[in-house]
């Protein structure tokens, strides 16, 4: 885990920007915008290779089971665990290994480890956060693509819209890296069992998964369950406390560097409000269908 950064500046410009070192251009300052927006069109050509090398697999593999052998079947599956499987662990061990360790000391209320002042954790740059933030609006620009095309619904659409504005004002003009390690890394954790879990829906996966795997999916729902309440209720609910009352106060200050980032910091609390809701929403589902399991599995 980082505790700043302490990465030297690059002599020359790059167009995929993936090592740590190539986001650190000194004075603070970040990338250059066509250097972000490559880098992120090559993450979006990576996670389209994926799901397609993984459909390769599975149709390879299609006399394993029944289900295997239809072409809409195994796209779903590569899309969840191909994308969106593999990018938010990928995030989230992007966000974990730099994570501050202040953060760390506060989710778990060891110490009073991050103070009133607000200036580092608001304004500085972080090369890692940076990193983290673009290969998470990558991901999700290829997400939304995929929502669209398989007609996921509007409340998909809507949340990845709200997603895609968050991160983009975390780059440009850029602001709370120091956050974005959480909210786009190590939170992730969850969403990426959950998307394996999706595999098991009969409407946004695959139709009689859950009936030929019953063991495996409740594996994963019993995994996704304990690391939605760590990362999305205990762990989320302290890092927002910290970062609404960091936001705050710099919009409360005189700071010349608010130039550009007061609408962003103001929008951030209406979207950190609507996900809260909806996690709190999810919860109340993850209880009921998690109940709704054990009686069918004899448990209660």
């Amino acid at each position: 885990m980082c505790k700043g950064t302490s990465t030297k500046a690059r002599s020359s410009p790059r167009f995929l920007l993936t090592s740590l070192e190539s986001y650190s251009i000194g004075s603070g300052k970040g990338p250059l915008p066509i250097e972000m927006i490559t880098t992120c069109l090559s993450v979006v050509l990576m996670l389209v290779a994926v799901e397609f090398g993984l459909n390769r697999i599975f149709e390879n593999i299609q006399d394993f089971h029944p289900l295997f052998e239809d072409a809409t079947n195994r796209a779903i599956l590569a899309r969840h665990i191909g994308v969106d499987a593999f990018s938010c662990f990928f995030v989230a061990i992007l966000g974990w290994s730099s994570i501050n360790q202040d953060m760390v000391d506060a989710v778990w209320h060891r110490k009073n480890s991050m103070p009133v002042a607000f200036e580092n954790r608001v304004f500085k740059y972080y090369p890692e956060g940076v990193r983290l933030t673009l290969f998470f609006f990558g991901y999700q620009l290829k997400n939304t693509y995929d929502t669209i095309i398989w007609n996921d619904g509007p409340e998909f659409i809507a949340h990845h819209i709200l997603t895609l504005a968050t991160a983009w004002g975390a780059l440009y003009p850029g602001t709370c890296h120091y956050y974005s390690t959480f909210y786009f890394g190590v939170s992730e954790i969850s969403t990426g069992v959950l998307c394996l879990l999706a595999n098991f829906d009969d409407v946004h996966g695959v139709k009689g998964l859950a009936e030929a795997f019953p063991l495996v999916k409740m594996v994963i729902g019993g995994i996704f369950a304990v690391l939605f309440v760590i990362c999305r209720v205990l762990m989320w609910s302290t890092v927002s406390y910290y970062y609404c009352r960091d936001a705050w106060n710099a919009l409360k200050s005189n700071d010349p560097r608010l130039q550009g980032r007061r609408t962003w910091l103001r929008y951030t609390f209406v979207s950190l409000a609507l996900l809260s809701l909806l996690q709190i929403i999810w919860l109340g589902e993850i209880v009921r269908i998690g109940r709704e399991e054990m009686i069918k599995s004899g448990f209660l």
